[in-house]
């Protein structure tokens, strides 16, 4: 089954939505990011996908806020965003979240070794941002002459398992999905891949019904109301 995993950004301390990673162009949906969280708890969802925008961007932080949703809700939860030491990665790890996830520091392929020595495959996660294959750091905002299948390939030598794939391009934009760079790279890298940017529809999400993706990360989809979470969930139920 594809995973459907709704994702709740944090920035100065509310749950919002960007468009291709502006940070000066964010919709806020809601004033508390927990009021988020728990409802897709409560519609069904088994993993949320919990990113600080604003230690992506190096502006600030949102670490309690982060806390306090692993702390209440009842699901796993992955977090993401300005995690470059393994210290910080340790820190959510205490706190209980399910898996940390690496992404400017996936340069530094000793920081990506020693968490995976540190918490094994399981607990880490790599996302590989890309705009038409290019691969973007620092909260989208540089772009390097860097191909992100020559970047996947480095992290699975280094023994990287789950990566996690978005491509700028459509993200936030609700225009649905750029997938031709991204599922040639899935098929081709032996890792357990996760894609994010643009998807907009269940019918986006069947697009993938044929290959390796094992889920989606779905945001301003799911807070405009067109994916449903539960019809999703139910549509892929018998997806392999």
């Amino acid at each position: 089954m594809i995973r459907v995993i709704p994702a709740v950004d944090i920035s100065r301390g509310k749950c919002v939505r960007l468009k291709r990673g502006r940070i000066d162009d964010a919709t806020i949906y809601y004033n508390d990011p927990l009021e988020a969280a728990k409802r897709w708890e409560g519609e069904g969802a088994d993993l949320l996908h919990v990113i600080d925008l604003d230690a992506a961007t190096g502006v600030g932080e949102n670490i309690s806020a982060i806390k306090r949703i692993i702390k209440e809700v009842n699901i796993p939860v992955q977090v993401g965003g300005g995690i470059r030491s393994l210290e910080r990665a340790e820190d959510y790890v205490r706190s209980g979240a399910e898996r940390v996830i690496f992404g400017t520091a996936a340069l530094e392929l000793r920081t990506i070794r020693e968490a995976l020595n540190a918490f094994g495959p399981d607990k880490v996660m790599v996302a590989v941002d890309h705009f038409m294959g290019r691969v973007a750091i620092k909260g989208w905002k540089d772009l390097l002459e860097l191909d992100a299948e020559v970047l996947c390939r480095r992290l699975v030598e280094a023994g990287v398992a789950k990566i996690m794939m978005t491509s700028i391009e459509r993200d936030g934009m609700l225009r649905g999905p750029s997938l031709e760079y991204s599922l040639r790279v899935v098929s081709s890298v032996p890792a357990e891949f996760y894609l994010a940017g643009g998807f907009s529809s269940i019918e986006d999400i069947m697009l993938l019904k044929e290959t390796k993706v094992a889920g989606v990360i779905v945001g301003r989809a799911l807070y405009e109301g067109t994916i449903d979470l539960r019809r999703a969930r139910e549509v892929l139920s018998d997806v392999k």
